[in-house]
């Protein structure tokens, strides 16, 4: 007798109690991951405090930069590590999580599931709609900035320390690498 297997979605897994790493779907299937380590976190973090203090000074929107459920579809759903929603756009943010692709989502590279961030991601960020994608490497110690235009990210540059991160969805943003790639870890 076969089993039969069907795709989950934010309902099946919206009371779940809280967990210490993430929860995301991917084309249905649950996808659990560890906490992240101490560099990782300290890097969101860091990035928190410097993108969040440009989004609140220039009154673009809202940053969110801890476990926040992004819906993009029925059977794709994302906890990144941080996110922007602009102004304009704050419709899509619901009480415990955003039905929608924000403006700007930022990742921290792991080692342990790279493909993850630029692979899987990468793609279905793209696919539902997120117009600005960044990807902070330990590894390189630097940031890319991926633009999206009609269905597939545009590189918009890559910086490394005493370089300026690139952003359209941030605007006037003045961020060298440097400030968050810390190495104390």
């Amino acid at each position: 007798m076969g089993v039969a297997v069907r795709k989950l979605s934010w309902e099946d897994i919206k009371d779940f109690p809280e967990s210490p790493g993430r929860t995301e779907i991917v084309d249905g299937e649950l996808i659990m991951s560890p906490t992240a380590g101490n560099r990782h976190q300290r890097m969101c973090s860091l990035l928190a405090i410097e993108l969040g203090l440009h989004v609140r000074t220039k009154m673009l929107g809202l940053l969110f930069s801890s476990a926040v459920h992004v819906i993009l579809a029925k059977h794709t759903h994302y906890e990144p590590d941080l996110c922007f929603v602009a102004s304009g756009r704050r419709s899509i943010v619901q009480e415990s999580y955003i039905e929608g692709p924000p403006d700007l989502i930022v990742e921290v590279i792991s080692e342990s599931n790279r493909s993850h961030d630029t692979v899987v991601k990468f793609r279905d960020y793209a696919r539902y709609g997120v117009r600005e994608y960044w990807l902070v490497d330990p590894r390189e110690n630097l940031i890319s900035t991926w633009r999206l235009e009609a269905d597939h990210y545009e590189l918009l540059g890559r910086a490394a320390s005493g370089g300026q991160v690139t952003s359209r969805a941030l605007p006037e943003l003045q961020l060298d690498p440097a400030q968050v790639l810390a190495e104390d870890f």
